[in-house]
């Protein structure tokens, strides 16, 4: 059974072109999946589901395992996110440093759930699978840069940025 979706849903000539190129320069099709996602997402914000499709058709995984793949990649987003990505660490040694202390400011000071978008479109703050920072605990992902050890006060500097950020006009 084929996919309702195809590539040509993309509608941008460019990407598909790049995604291809990745996709012909790895030694197989499937094994350039995690480019072609991370491609997708940095194109769109995060990859829906034409963009899961897309992959799958183009790596020729099936979508179901393009799905598995997108929720074992923990960045990969599959819904949309603000401007700026805030991804906590909360593997162990960040946890025992208050990692779950700066997931709850961040939650509260954005007002939204986690993993939901916040403060007029600007944040998304997700829990994190170790970032590899143990040794900088509590650590976290700043729209993909690493930063740590970070506490109450840093963190509240970031955030207070990104909600000025969000009221200045577009």
């Amino acid at each position: 059974m084929s996919s309702p979706i195809s590539i040509a849903d993309l509608q941008d000539t460019a990407l598909i072109a790049r995604l291809q190129a990745l996709v012909a320069e790895s030694p197989v099709p499937a094994a350039a999946i995690s480019a072609v996602l991370y491609t997708l997402q940095d194109a769109r914000g995060y990859i829906d589901d034409v963009a899961l499709h897309a992959a799958a058709q183009l790596t020729g995984l099936s979508p179901v395992r393009v799905e598995e793949l997108c929720t074992f990649y923990s960045l990969v987003l599959r819904a949309p996110a603000g401007r700026h990505v805030l991804r906590i660490c909360d593997s162990i040694a960040c946890h025992l440093a208050g990692a779950q202390d700066l997931l709850a400011q961040a939650q509260a000071y954005s007002g939204v759930a986690l993993g939901e978008v916040g403060l007029r479109g600007a944040l998304t703050v997700v829990p994190h699978v170790c970032i590899g920072l143990c040794d900088r605990a509590p650590a976290l992902l700043v729209d993909g840069e690493a930063a740590g050890p970070v506490d109450a006060t840093s963190l509240a500097q970031w955030l207070e940025q990104w909600e000025a950020d969000a009221w200045k006009p577009s």
